[in-house]
């Protein structure tokens, strides 16, 4: 035990200790304006429980929700397995700004457990802490914070009823009684009257899922996540899964930048944002905070080992000709990207308190974004995406057939609709193809059923109308195997046209990826 922790320790009985907190009261009030969320106070609460994973083991991590006798305050524990803390251990934890005890860079600043509780409790509300870093009495200590904090032996952890933890013996747990209003702060734009705790719980494994996706995807050499994360509302438990990027066609920049006097390795993904994918991220739902194709969570995300460590950013990141930051517009709704970079030591590209952004105050990151500088964003990535299919897929085909005349520019209808592609060839071929980015949806069908009309009244028998896309669905198969069958319209001198041949295709199988 380090001097300075043992001069704010005062021993008060066997089984009970004073920690003497060098501050002042108004400072803990100050600490619960800092506006962190409530999702953000629950990641410092997870980072210190993967701080104290044991060696060689995977971390375990509970948050349990539960509800209050009062409907404006829940209840909020977050438990773990790891190595806990003795009272020199604890005594640190409760300063603002000790210097960490371990060396990960998800204990950074010496701040973090303090602004989680104050702000998770209003500043002056209820929590405490159980822990231990051997087998027997927890030490407990309880808020609100005081000048002095009693730190108490117990036998046995006292929590209230309905708190699950999913596991039996913890050695630590954070608990805190959070006020409504906070709880609610992990929508973006959500009900304000929300105290369903089953659909809070799924914004936050949306949260955590994708803060945490590179502890909770499975190592390449290990085939095992490193944590397993679940969140209970009373007995009901559901793990978190790791939630990636809903990005199509992708591209991946491999760099190297000088950080601390090292080159180090940093690999930038970046595509357009899939829908389908993102309508289909958390637990077979709809994402609902994370890449909802707006001006607010338009950009990257920048991934610092394997934490998550800020999301959305674009003009954080990328600066115009006269210097001044890209200003978020609906032309970057469908950008999405991932920078990950290594993990680093403590002191090399610094994040904010509570890793909730990065600190651009550090002149290391400004080496990362100056690398990123010649790999803009893409303005109507969808589109430009689309458009590059296209090209790619007219290569194919010219490639496959030399004499075929393939042409995007043939238009049907009085309105000038255009084809994607058109492939004519000898007897008679002239297969047409619909071109989409994401997964097909029913109105692609109908979009080349549309082609395949104005086609047959101009004169023109198509061969095969072709919907060639990311992925379909069985029922898009039925879809197709019903139009099949309907009657195709006749020509202009009212002769019939031949049935109509509508298949499906992926880019996978058409090599297109």
């Amino acid at each position: 035990m380090n001097n300075q922790n043992m001069n704010n320790i005062t021993a008060c009985t066997n089984e009970s200790h004073e920690i003497a907190i060098n501050i002042t009261r108004k400072a803990f009030v100050g600490l619960a304006r800092q506006g962190m969320l409530f999702h953000q106070g629950i990641l410092e609460g997870c980072d210190d429980a993967l701080a104290a994973a044991l060696a060689g083991e995977k971390a375990r991590i509970c948050v349990a929700l539960a509800p209050d006798a009062d409907k404006n305050y829940i209840h909020l524990a977050v438990a773990d397995w790891g190595c806990g803390m003795d009272l020199a251990a604890l005594t640190n934890a409760l300063q603002l700004g000790s210097a960490p005890l371990t060396n990960s860079r998800l204990n950074e600043h010496g701040y973090g457990l303090n602004n989680a509780l104050a702000c998770l409790s209003g500043g002056t509300g209820d929590w405490c802490i159980y822990t231990r870093s051997q087998p027997g009495p927890y030490y407990k200590v309880s808020g609100p914070f005081d000048l002095k904090m009693t730190v108490t032996e117990e036998n046995t952890l006292h929590l209230p009823e309905g708190l699950n933890l999913q596991w039996p013996d913890p050695s630590t747990v954070i608990y805190v009684r959070v006020p409504m209003a906070i709880a609610r702060t992990l929508q973006r734009q959500g009900n304000r009257k929300l105290s369903d705790l089953a659909t809070l719980r799924l914004w936050l494994i949306e949260h955590l899922g994708v803060a945490y996706r590179g502890y909770l995807e499975l190592d390449p050499v290990t085939l095992e996540p490193s944590a397993k994360i679940a969140v209970t509302v009373g007995q009901s438990s559901m793990l978190v899964p790791p939630i990636q990027v809903p990005m199509m066609m992708a591209r991946t920049e491999k760099l190297e930048v000088e950080l601390g006097g090292q080159i180090v390795p940093v690999i930038y993904v970046h595509g357009t944002l899939d829908k389908s994918k993102r309508d289909h991220l958390v637990l077979g739902g709809k994402a609902r905070y994370y890449y909802q194709g707006t001006q607010p969570t338009q950009g990257i995300d920048i991934r610092l080992g394997k934490r998550v460590i800020a999301t959305a950013q674009l003009g954080e990141i990328w600066h115009k000709e006269d210097g001044t930051p890209i200003s978020r517009h609906n032309s970057y709704n469908d950008f999405v990207g991932e920078l990950i970079l290594p993990e680093l030591p403590r002191g090399v590209l610094a994040t904010l308190n509570n890793k909730t952004g990065i600190d651009r105050n550090d002149p290391d990151w400004d080496k990362v974004f100056e690398a990123l500088a010649e790999f803009p964003p893409q303005k109507n990535a969808a589109t430009f995406s689309e458009d590059e299919l296209k090209k790619k897929w007219m290569k194919i085909l010219k490639a496959a057939n030399p004499e075929d005349e393939v042409t995007s520019e043939i238009c049907v209808w009085p309105t000038g609709t255009r084809v994607d592609v058109v492939d004519k060839g000898e007897n008679g071929k002239c297969d047409i193809y619909e071109l989409k980015t994401r997964k097909a949806e029913p109105k692609d069908l109908y979009q080349l059923r549309m082609y395949w009309d104005g086609l047959v009244l101009e004169g023109i028998q198509p061969t095969r109308g072709i919907l060639l896309t990311n992925g379909y669905s069985d029922r898009l198969q039925e879809m197709v195997r019903i139009l099949n069958t309907l009657p195709a319209p006749n020509f202009p001198d009212g002769r019939p046209s031949a049935p109509y041949n509508f298949s499906l295709a992926t880019h996978k199988e058409k090599q297109l990826l």
